[in-house]
């Protein structure tokens, strides 16, 4: 189900088709998985993706179909903007996605194909070829797996997108849907913990949108990591992304019903920004819970991570970004070297909350080989909407090419404080083309005693 946009920095996600093509085969070809508190069920026609989920005391599927761009499903993004192949153009209503496999099928209603399944009973491995959802009979070029097992009421899924993309061009960084999440109308209500005190039972919220808009989600942060679609009654389905917070979200068309086939239905996926190289192996992993709204919280905040974030570039960027500049691409070796242009370069973490309190020290592990520099760390604060220099920190390099350590005291400034929500690292002041820089970790920690 998806909605024109410009570009696929706006665009996620779950869109209203144009066409109301019925799912191909839906139905014909299931798989299942049932521990007598949860069954979730996968359509081997439908290139894999989940078309049926239930518990025990809600045993009618939560799931909606009502064209192949709903149901759970992985969904990726990036350039060109169109995307066209061999001479076939986008749909017009779709352009402005670019680059966009998703697992269940196109939106001319061509489904995607299954390569290889096994279901042991306790876990379900599934791999397929998606389509280009904006054209028609238009196969990804690339590949998507899902392994899937549960625990109780919680689903556990893992992800992974292997890339085999002609073009090798660096596109700019575009959100991912990880994964994309549409459920009955009946679950109309999206509940979440926005505030800055998470994890200490602050009271959740709902968060609103206005589906007639041209851009129908309300994107927004999760500072507990996880958000839910819940019935008046508070059940329904919650959905947990441990090194996350943010997420996509909201209900499109007025009904409320438990058809999976009607055209209301609930969406929520969390969202990361990635540069989606040509040749890269993505790899994620999301919770799901079914169950009633309390129980859901309790359950994903005893599975949150509670350390302060640390990245380390050993094979992939950790979820940060690049902008205005070159990196060695996908895969790297041990670190990420970036290349410096005619801009000013930024690097730019993930969205993810922790306690300044909690995290007072940077530890950066840099090499830098150019003109003598100072380079600046910067943070954001939950009711930022961007970075700014009164919230970052100077940091002088060597520039002698060699890996140093270096520890930033992030709390002597007093603008340090609060719900931080990322990190970004600008490497210069000004452009210095030619000049490079090699990042192996960014870790934050609280004081030894």
């Amino acid at each position: 189900m998806k909605t024109q946009r410009s570009t696929c920095l706006v665009v996620l996600f779950g869109q209203l088709t144009a066409f109301g093509a019925e799912p191909a085969g839906a139905g014909g070809r299931m798989t299942f998985l049932d521990n007598g508190r949860v069954r979730i069920g996968m359509d081997l026609n439908l290139g894999g993706a989940v078309t049926f989920l239930s518990g025990t005391d809600h045993p009618g599927n939560i799931i909606n179909s009502a064209d192949l761009g709903r149901q759970i499903q992985m969904s990726h993004y990036s350039g060109p903007w169109p995307f066209e192949v061999g001479g076939k153009k986008p749909n017009p209503a779709w352009a402005g996605l670019g680059w966009n496999p998703i697992q269940t099928g196109d939106c001319y209603g061509n489904a995607s194909k299954v390569l290889e399944h096994r279901n042991n009973g306790k876990e379900i491995y599934i791999k397929c070829i998606p389509m280009q959802w904006p054209l028609d009979n238009v196969p990804g070029d690339c590949v998507f797996e899902t392994w899937t097992t549960l625990d109780g009421p919680v689903i556990h899924m893992r992800y992974r997108c292997t890339n085999g993309r002609a073009d090798q061009t660096p596109y700019r960084p575009c959100p991912q849907e990880l994964p994309a999440v549409y459920t009955i109308s009946r679950l109309w209500r999206l509940m979440s913990y926005t505030g800055d005190k998470p994890f200490t039972h602050d009271k959740l919220g709902h968060v609103a949108n206005d589906w007639r808009r041209p851009w129908p989600w309300t994107r927004f942060t999760a500072t507990e990591r996880w958000a839910a679609l819940v019935d008046d009654g508070g059940w329904g389905l919650g959905v947990f992304k441990d090194d996350g917070g943010e997420f996509h979200g909201g209900t499109y068309g007025d009904g409320r019903s438990d058809d999976p086939r009607h055209g209301s239905t609930a969406y929520l996926a969390p969202v990361h920004r990635e540069n989606f190289d040509h040749n890269i192996v993505y790899e994620h992993r999301t919770e799901f819970m079914v169950g009633r709204l309390d129980d859901i919280r309790r359950r994903f905040n005893d599975m949150a991570t509670r350390t302060p974030p640390a990245w380390r570039f050993v094979q992939d960027r950790q979820h940060w970004t690049l902008r205005d500049a070159t990196d060695q691409g996908f895969p790297m070796k041990g670190e990420w070297r970036i290349k410096f242009g005619d801009k000013t370069p930024r690097l730019e973490g993930p969205l993810q909350c922790w306690r300044a309190d909690e995290a007072p020290l940077a530890h950066l592990e840099i090499a830098y080989r150019g003109p003598a520099t100072k380079v600046r760390l910067f943070w954001k604060r939950l009711d930022d909407d961007r970075y700014d220099g009164k919230k970052s920190l100077p940091l002088e390099l060597n520039p002698d090419g060699e890996f140093h350590h270096y520890r930033l005291d992030l709390a002597s400034s007093s603008e340090y404080c609060g719900l931080i929500t990322g990190l970004a690292f600008e490497p210069s002041a000004e452009p210095r083309p030619g000049a490079e820089i090699a990042v192996r970790s960014i870790a934050l920690s609280a004081r030894l005693p």
